[in-house]
């Protein structure tokens, strides 16, 4: 039985004379309907057109490959039930010359068939990857090195200003980013200076004119609508029955504000509103017995967060009058106009350089294309004479996965279509643009999707929605999501019935359809104000990767999946599961390690780690000592290794003979002597020479053939005479090994058809790659049938589907390093760039620079949208999400603003806000019925009336405790065994009593020394003061009685942690980067938390935690002001850390004083006056009596250590001790 089409299908597959876009949803068969078009334009009754004249644009080579494969299966096909048709004959035979292609292959047939139109050597070739990247940088190099010599000030200025340092890499990354953003643009040097006119305005009214200022205007206006809302939200929730109706005048103040903020219209309105003083009233602190309490906290959520976002905006865009801002941007022009210039003279050096060498990178395919098939007129590009030829060649453009065109290849293949024939064929699927560091601009798409009509007319748009890959359950998880995160403000496309999801697939019924619910699993991580950043990332990667090994241990085996060539339900395999990553740096690490603790196969076709491989490091070092053996840790590496065979102390042996030369001439020396003594045998002396002999004898041989033998001979050879194949082979990972050596043959036959030649300069090669970071990625042992878990990047699974999905690393931050440099880059908004202080080394962010930076980091989110919609999407039957918070309380605070809204998508301001996949996925799912029972468990609030609640799909959502952990840690630790394997094991052997009596007494055996036992090694000052303070416990609150420890390997125990006074460490964290050396005005504490906030140092929620009011009255202490003179004189010094060794007695009486106890601690602060030092140390503990002399008598003792531990690190007295009470508003003298 054939293919069943849906309507829509067939309209694409038959449709003609009109350009057409088809918005292909993922699933919905896209690569199918369009090979069916491809035929059916073949076989056309009407019009049959050979395939050679349709051109054909892919993606991907492989893509192209696998197009042109399924059409010549579909001839086939035909030609079999027609064989005498002579058109399908020639069809056959013309599908080896069809224009199936990428748009880089065709590019370059265009060039090499009308190169006579460029300046180009028709003998060129295109670079290889590593030799581009080092004849780059020896230009960029030439380029600055020719630049420091000129001293031109305005490039020293530049300089300085952007990379300032003992090394010019930031220079060269800024040179280079710009250079290759501008390339995506379809004339380079006319982009660049468009961004320089931006800063070259001379009057106010021209800088408005500015893209960068229209767009902030634009966005202002949708962030405060969007606030409106939020504040309505506020003023309904108020108004319920149970709502805190005292609070209603305020918020309708609140609301009146936000409705004349909206009436701005230009920057110098927004300004001059900005300019009065906010009136944000004070919520009534009326009692109203009536209201929740959970609906007045979301309330004064909702209306703080409006707060702070207008607050944001007042400092961010609105913090200096357009005059001052117009001479700020005026002078930041010659920045710009250096940066101009620099990225143009690299352009010219760097094609002189590649002319020289008759290469061409991918970039200058496009470009040489572009110059041979478009010529400009003004502000209009016309096709060319050869353009026209060729759109009358083409009968039908067809250009796939068109969301991801830039706008270089959108103006190519435009000029190669026939406006009058309406020829164009686009097919792609916006929601899946995921190459925005590759330049795409999913804008062209949305254009046209915008912009063709449904029904009839010369542009068309057809929209296929039907997903033919998925269960039902994964779709409608899919839908319930993503119908309420994904508009077209953030994701280039609004989530509504047109882009959702339907199925097409059909399943039979399964044993356990509960089975195929989506499931969403939360680690939390425990206390992570103790651990350090560092520590909590891997503990909560590692706990993930734990989560996900046993979830696929659970499934594998036991679960069944549909397998339609079985023609049946069968057991999940573990080639079946896939783990998709954001990013793999890091991760797929820990993902392999854990998997295999568990015992998973599992395979990352890495695609970095290449060089670090041992087998690769290996080769390297016995390649670099074969060029040059006087080079030490190459020629000690190689000896060591198995081309040696010696072990450290036979190295140790050579060198201790010439400790004071080089290696080499240490080793020619001992094997001197050596010879002319010769050694008993049988001696280690004996053992060495003959190993050092056979080592040299094999390198001189080798050398000898180094003039004549090709490098990939050269290293066959080596791998043979050495072994070392052989070698590599039996090692561990024995398969992964030899592809790796196989993969660096290979990439010696490629470097040999590059300008370089010879071992030297193949050394040289291989040490730049590895510096520029150019790694091949290891070679994949993992046949595409072998049963093994695949872990992989989110972009490489596009394309593909897998029957079980695990979808991790959902809590991990965004990277947003690209809106975070003194220099940034924009499409259509062009540069922006800090204004640097010449004299004064101040830097401060320019508004173009902040607006531009704000537009990147909306679009980077965009981007994020997408990829977490391809991930889910790549799912057949069982969809499974992960993800670790470091504070499951606090991510369920913001998560749960979404709760009162009424409106089916989530605030632009809540999305906009996202730090993580998380956070955009549990506000929706929170709101829909699927969370219920996470929610009573959690005491999240219950959400609001919404179109959300009658979503189908579902989703169960787990936290992963400690207790499973462990549980399924002492599972895989004492379980290995199948239980016919341990039915048949022979019980007196299965363990000797004896032997296990003994291992339990050396394990759980007593101290011979009990008494020094009792003497921890190391105690903190905190627990000192805890011993002194509680005088009724003494030592014993330091010691705790050995107890016999049973035979569970640690890991496996659970962490018994002490909370944090969490207050007191964000007071401490402020105190401890507060600018002391600043001026202590109204507005000080606000700037200075708010700089913190941004810098990371402080979390947003955890701003609210610190009393304004009491920083500002300590500010205004005597204390603070003595501070602040010590701080601008270098005197003042925080956060001092310090270790005390004291004798034990001195800490306890009945301790020995022969032992030695180590006291740590952290000193708050300390400063120097003319009389010696005065140390402080800051509580926010609550005083009940209000009496000072509590506080003295309870930290006395703890600052008596501080005051000695000072004391012997800088050898100057204590004269003062204080403490500063936050909650007495005052320094205490101690």
């Amino acid at each position: 039985m054939g293919t069943v089409w849906t309507k829509e299908q067939q309209e694409v597959m038959n449709l003609r004379d009109c350009n057409m876009l088809v918005s292909a949803a993922a699933g919905s068969g896209k690569t199918a309907v369009l090979v069916e078009r491809i035929v059916s334009r073949i076989m056309d009754d009407r019009k049959p057109v050979d395939i050679d004249r349709l051109l054909v644009v892919t993606f991907t080579n492989a893509a192209a490959a696998e197009m042109r494969e399924r059409i010549a299966g579909a001839l086939e096909e035909k030609l079999e039930q027609q064989p005498e048709n002579v058109h399908l004959q020639r069809q056959a035979t013309l599908i080896h010359q069809a224009r199936i292609t990428t748009i880089h292959s065709f590019c370059l047939d265009v060039i090499r068939n009308h190169f006579d139109r460029i300046s180009l050597d028709p003998g060129f070739r295109i670079g290889d990857e590593g030799e581009l990247k080092l004849l780059r940088q020896e230009v960029m190099e030439q380029l600055l090195e020719e630049e420091y010599e000129e001293s031109r000030p305005e490039f020293e200025k530049f300089a300085e200003s952007f990379a300032p340092g003992r090394t010019d890499g930031r220079l060269e990354e800024v040179i280079g980013e710009f250079f290759d953003f501008s390339m995506g643009y379809p004339w380079p040097e006319e982009w660049r200076q468009r961004c320089l006119k931006e800063y070259q305005a001379e009057t106010w009214e021209e800088a408005e004119e500015a893209e960068w200022l229209q767009d902030l205007l634009e966005k202002l206006e949708l962030t405060v609508k969007d606030l409106g809302k939020q504040m309505e939200q506020a003023l309904n929730t108020s108004k319920e029955q149970d709502g805190p109706r005292t609070y209603l005048p305020m918020l309708e103040s609140d609301l009146a504000m936000l409705e004349k903020l909206q009436d701005c219209k230009s920057y110098r309105a927004y300004a001059d509103f900005f300019q009065k003083k906010l009136s944000w009233e004070p919520l009534s602190r009326k009692k109203d017995p009536e209201a929740s309490e959970a609906k007045k906290t979301l309330v004064k959520r909702i209306r703080d967060q409006v707060k702070d976002e207008v607050y944001r905006i007042q400092e961010e865009y609105f913090f200096e009058s357009p005059e001052q801002i117009l001479e700020d941007i005026r002078g930041a022009a010659p920045l710009v106009e250096e940066l101009v210039r620099l990225a143009g003279r690299f352009q010219q050096m760097y094609q002189a350089r590649k002319e020289e060498k008759n290469l061409v990178d991918f970039a200058d395919l496009e470009h040489y294309a572009l110059e041979i098939l478009v010529r400009k007129e003004g502000e209009e590009t016309v096709p060319t004479v050869t353009a026209r030829e060729y759109a009358l060649e083409f009968e039908e453009v067809m250009i796939d996965e068109y969301q991801d065109s830039n706008l270089v290849q959108e103006i190519l293949l435009s000029s190669v279509s026939s406006p009058e024939r309406h020829n164009r064929f686009m097919v792609g699927d916006v929601k899946q643009s995921i190459y925005r560091f590759r330049l795409a601009r999913p804008e062209l798409f949305m254009e046209k999707y915008h912009g063709y009509a449904r029904d009839g007319g010369e542009n068309r748009r057809i929209d296929l929605h039907k997903n033919f890959r998925s269960r039902s359950q994964v779709l409608e998880g899919v839908n319930l999501v993503f119908r309420q995160i994904m508009t077209d403000k953030l994701g280039d496309v609004e989530y509504d019935d047109d882009a959702a999801l339907y199925p097409g697939a059909q399943f039979p019924p399964a044993d356990r359809e509960e089975f195929y619910e989506p499931e969403l699993w939360l680690v939390n991580a425990d206390e992570p104000e103790e651990e350090s950043e560092e520590k909590l990332e891997r503990d909560l990667r590692r706990r993930e990767a734990v989560m996900a090994a046993q979830r696929i241990r659970e499934m594998a085996g036991r679960e069944k999946i549909w397998d339609k060539e079985e023609g049946g339900y069968r057991p999940v395999r573990y080639g079946d599961v896939v783990v998709l990553l954001r990013t793999m740096a890091g991760w797929s690490e820990t993902f392999m390690e854990v998997f295999r603790e568990y015992q998973i196969p599992a395979d990352t076709g890495s695609t970095t780690g290449y060089f670090s491989a041992l087998e690769i490091k290996t080769v390297l070092s016995y390649l670099r000592v074969l060029d040059n053996p006087r080079q030490d840790i190459p020629l000690a590496s190689a000896l060591r290794s198995p081309f040696g065979g010696l072990t450290d102390e036979e190295l140790a042996l050579l060198r201790i003979g010439s400790p004071d030369t080089d290696f080499y001439t240490c080793c020619i020396k001992w094997m001197g002597q050596w010879k002319e003594m010769q050694p008993e045998a049988g001696s280690r002396e004996a053992g060495l020479l003959d190993k050092m002999s056979r080592f040299w004898k094999q390198m001189e041989q080798l050398r000898e053939e180094l003039p004549y033998t090709p490098m990939h001979q050269l290293l066959w050879k080596i791998l043979d005479v050495t072994g070392y194949r052989d070698y590599a082979a039996a090692m561990p990972g024995g398969e992964q090994r030899t592809a790796n050596l196989d993969m660096l043959v290979e990439k010696a036959a490629a470097y040999e058809a590059t300008s370089y030649r010879g071992l030297f300069h193949f050394v040289r090669y291989i040490e730049n790659l590895q510096k520029y970071e150019v790694d091949y990625g290891e070679a994949s042992a993992a046949g595409e049938a072998a049963d093994t878990v695949r872990v992989m990047s989110i972009h490489k699974s596009k394309g593909l589907e897998f029957p079980v999905v695990l979808v991790c690393g959902l809590g991990k931050t965004f990277n947003q390093q690209d809106a975070r440099g003194g220099l940034v880059f924009h499409a259509s908004l062009g540069v922006g760039c800090d204004r640097i202080d010449p004299v004064y080394r101040i830097r401060r962010p320019l508004l173009p620079r902040k607006m531009i930076a704000r537009a990147i980091r909306e679009e980077n989110l965009g981007e994020e949208l997408r990829i977490l919609y391809v991930a889910m999407t790549r799912a057949k039957e069982k969809l499974i999400l992960t993800g670790g918070v470091r504070n499951l309380a606090r991510s369920e605070e913001k998560w749960s603003f979404g709760q009162g809204r009424k409106e089916e998508k989530l605030s632009g301001f809540m999305l906009a806000g996202a730090s993580s996949y998380l956070d955009w996925v549990m506000p929706a799912l929170l709101r829909h019925p699927c969370s219920e029972e996470f929610r009573k468990e959690e005491e999240v609030l219950a959400p609001a009336a919404s179109p959300v609640q009658k979503y189908p799909g579902s989703f169960s959502i787990h936290i992963q405790t400690r207790q499973r952990e462990q549980q399924h840690s002492r599972e895989q630790l004492f379980a290995q065994k199948t239980e016919e394997e341990l039915a048949g094991l022979d019980l007196d052997r299965v363990y000797d009593q004896d032997t296990c009596r003994y291992l339990e007494k050396v394990m759980s055996g007593s101290y011979p020394y009990p008494e020094s036992e009792k003497i921890p090694g190391k105690v903190s000052v905190s627990e000192l003061k805890h011993l002194w303070y509680q005088e009724e416990l003494p030592a014993q609150s330091l010691y705790r009685e050995p107890v016999p420890e049973p035979l569970i390997p640690g890991f496996m125990e659970k962490e018994k942690r002490e909370s944090g006074a969490a207050r007191g460490t964000i007071y401490h964290r402020f105190l401890e980067n507060m600018d002391f050396t600043g001026e202590f005005h109204g507005k000080f504490m606000d700037s200075q938390l708010e700089t913190m906030v941004k810098c990371g140092k402080i979390h947003r929620d955890e701003s609210g935690w610190i009393s304004r009011d009491r920083i500002n009255r300590f500010l205004e202490t005597d204390l603070a002001r003595r501070m602040q003179e010590a701080a601008r004189e270098g005197n003042l010094f925080r956060e001092q850390p310090f270790t005390l060794g004291l004798s034990a007695s001195d800490i306890h009486s009945g301790w020995d004083p022969g032992e030695t106890v180590l006291i740590q601690g952290i000193i708050d602060a300390y400063f120097y006056e003319e009389d010696g030092i005065v140390l402080v140390d800051y509580k926010t503990d609550y005083v009940p009596d209000g009496r000072p002399e509590s506080l003295v008598s309870r930290y006395r003792i703890q600052l008596d250590y501080y005051r000695k531990a000072l004391e012997r690190l800088t050898g100057k007295p204590v004269r003062e001790r204080l403490l500063y009470s936050f909650s007495l508003d005052r320094a205490i003298p101690v």
